[in-house]
């Protein structure tokens, strides 16, 4: 029976300290690499699947660091998002370098010499190859982005003593005066938004094709 108690105590304990750490994530370093490392790798050698995927666990952990503060779900759900804003843009990003990359590499010219003769072949070869550099350079935005999103959360969370207290509903941290970062998360939402709408127009793309793009890059094996 002691033994029992014990070794419930134990996974009780643990349930604990993994529950705080859970709520204090963007003070860890071992969260940060994580976060970032996964993102990075798995989005880029495999597909953008992932990089969302990732996202969404940062979501599930914000649902547990918010519910210690508000009692209102649908409080917790928008505050939840808001401090993803950021990643989600992010996410919108990755997605409109997929959709623009055969247009930039083509003004290039990269992708007409693809398709010349018999070079095509290797034309093609490197035509992946250079889509995937870039692609890579281009997320490697999101790298930095996310360090200096942990960097700021860090420093704002250092000047806060304990740890806050659950209370009721009150104004929301988006509903109050948008900081710069707060006014250039949201905008790269909306212009990715907007491109990623607008693919059919600036591109050789139509909906369907947009579509079924977009589609094989959130599949989570595509090569499959």
């Amino acid at each position: 029976m002691d033994t029992t108690k014990t070794t419930s105590a134990q996974a009780g304990n643990r349930l604990a300290s993994f529950r705080t750490w859970v709520v204090n994530h963007d003070d860890s370093w071992l969260f940060i690499v994580l976060y970032i490392g996964l993102a990075v790798v798995l989005s880029i050698w495999i597909s953008l699947f992932w990089l969302v995927a990732v996202v969404a666990v940062h979501f599930g952990f914000e649902v547990v660091r918010q519910y210690d503060k508000f009692s209102d779900w649908g409080m917790v759900v928008r505050e939840s998002l808001w401090e993803l804003k950021l990643d989600i843009a992010l996410v919108l990003f990755a997605l409109v370098v997929s959709l623009y990359m055969e247009l930039a590499l083509g003004v290039a010219g990269l992708q007409g010499a693809a398709r010349i003769g018999g070079a095509g072949v290797r034309g093609g070869a490197r035509f992946a190859a250079w889509q995937r550099i870039i692609r890579g350079l281009l997320l490697s935005v999101d790298d930095a982005a996310q360090v200096a999103r942990v960097a700021v959360g860090k420093n704002k969370k250092s000047e806060e003593e304990g740890q806050a207290p659950k209370v009721e509903i009150t104004d929301s941290s988006w509903a109050g005066t948008w900081k710069h970062g707060d006014w250039i998360a949201i905008g790269l939402g909306v212009v990715c938004f907007l491109l990623i709408a607008s693919t059919p127009l600036l591109t050789d793309h139509t909906y369907p094709s947009t579509f079924a793009a977009l589609a094989a890059e959130l599949h989570p094996f595509p090569n499959q």
